[in-house]
């Protein structure tokens, strides 16, 4: 045999042993696994039907269950008839069950149901279809390793986990599925009219009503619309009563205590003689007026409530709008008469008496001692006549131990009785306004300094700067 022949012979058994411990460890070594994520799993398809399908759900829960019924795509919960009811979340309930998917199959038919709680489950939902046939699912423990719940179909072997996420429409209380929503919907046309509130916290009412005042031949008030007619006739701050009567339409409740509840009831949550009665009106045009009542009380830091005639107890957050007051209510001008109604006006200041006499169409004609003023200058300082305005600073029982600083008088071409404006020293920066001899509040003290200089500048011929506060 050649050296070259051996060679070869030796080659080839190398190559032998080599794929043969090849072999050999592939043998020893584990298959590879295939492992998907849980993201890319496909869900078990438990439940698929349509809405149409369900005539009823019956959840029986240790902490309360429900009944739903759906006929003819309306959704109804037995108990609660005649109440206002979350349509939301009642679909949110029936779209649970149209489908419901399962994670994973857990176990095919396991020796001890016990384990997953479904010997003895915490809580139960029977399906009954239209057709009257009808499936139960059981539920039983919680895994906090997989956020679901352990199911299976009553009947069958197979326990399935489902998260708990897709079974929060099944987890509710028959109390649940009343709206939170208290008072229906404003329609667009609808018109704010009144609010008035009343009660144990209110030994006076406070009734603010929508009035035209040209049409009612009001000159005192020429540009305002609304007005506190009780106790006293006082234009409002129209943003602040429409801030409160959009919280009041769009009120929602933080809990549902009690349905068709008993007279016994009421009194034991204080709404048989409530604390507060709040009652807005919405007129529209040829249509019924739309009227929301509530009725408050406050106890242990809680508002209880109850809206109309809908016979539930709520219990809502502690609001602004529950508290409107009289001085909070009014705007802050105390007159705002139009100049075009204005005949003349006289200001006493300083122990000297000027009439401003006013005539025209467009009142361009001001006279004083025979003496003709410029319209335009006139015009300004009126705008700091009635600029006027109120501090917040409410006060009642005052009565003035000096005299009058300044003392403005507006009289009316219509025949209109006079209104009377007079300021007293109130402290320092502060005076009195007294409005056809009422006190009700305080204002800053410069006021009287801006109209004593403006009268000089209005006598001279010029014109004043109408901002008196600058």
């Amino acid at each position: 045999m050649s050296k070259r022949t051996k060679t070869l012979i030796l080659a080839l058994l190398a190559l032998v042993l080599l794929v043969g411990a090849f072999f050999a460890v592939k043998l020893l070594l584990p298959e590879e696994e295939v492992v998907e994520s849980s993201s890319a799993s496909t869900p078990i398809t438990l439940i698929s039907m349509e809405a149409d399908e369900i005539a009823s759900i019956e959840v029986d829960r240790p902490e309360g269950g429900f009944t739903l019924r759906n006929k003819n795509g309306v959704a109804s919960i037995d108990g609660l008839s005649g109440l206002p009811l979350d349509a939301d979340l009642m679909q949110e309930t029936i779209s649970t069950i149209t489908t419901l998917f399962a994670k994973e199959v857990v176990a095919e038919n396991p020796d001890n149901y016990g384990v997953y709680g479904l010997d003895n489950p915490s809580y139960t939902a029977k399906v009954t279809r239209t057709d009257g046939t009808s499936f139960t699912l059981e539920f039983g423990l919680e895994s906090s390793a997989s956020y679901g719940t352990y199911t299976k179909l009553k009947g069958s072997p197979e326990v399935y986990i489902i998260y708990n996420s897709n079974l929060t429409g099944l987890r509710r209380k028959t109390e649940d599925f009343i709206s939170a929503e208290i008072a229906a919907t404003v329609s667009e046309g609808a018109d704010f009219f009144s609010i008035k509130y009343s009660g144990a916290n209110y030994p006076e009412p406070l009734l603010i009503e929508k009035h035209n005042a040209d049409e009612d031949d009001d000159a005192t008030y020429s540009y305002f619309t609304y007005f506190t007619v009780e106790p006293k006739w006082r234009p409002v701050d129209t943003e602040v009563v429409f801030t409160y009567v959009d919280e009041i339409t769009q009120a929602t409740a933080t809990d549902i205590l009690a349905g068709n509840y008993t007279q016994e009831t009421l009194a034991s949550y204080g709404l048989d003689e409530p604390d507060t009665i709040v009652e807005v009106t919405f007129t529209e045009q040829f249509e019924e007026d739309a009227v929301y009542k509530y009725s408050l009380s406050f106890q242990d830091g809680k508002v209880y409530a109850i809206c109309n005639d809908v016979p539930i107890i709520y219990t809502l957050e502690d609001a602004d709008w529950m508290h409107l007051t009289y001085e909070k209510a009014l705007h802050s001008l105390f007159l705002l008469p139009s100049i075009y109604d204005i005949g003349s006006v006289d200001i006493d200041l300083n122990g000297k008496q000027y009439t401003f006499e006013v005539s025209g169409e467009k009142s361009e004609n001001v006279v004083i001692d025979g003496k003709t003023i410029d319209a335009l200058a006139f015009s300004k300082f009126y705008q700091i006549l009635i600029g006027a305005n109120h501090d917040g600073n409410y006060v009642t029982d005052i009565v003035p131990e000096t005299e009058a600083l300044l003392s403005i008088t507006f009289h009316y071409r219509d025949g209109q009785e006079s209104d009377t404006i007079r300021f007293f020293e109130a402290g320092p920066r502060k005076n009195y306004a007294e409005v056809n001899g009422e006190i009700e509040f305080t204002m800053m003290a410069s006021f009287v300094e801006a109209v004593e200089e403006a009268l000089d500048v209005v006598l001279a011929g010029e014109v004043p700067d109408p901002d008196w506060k600058s």
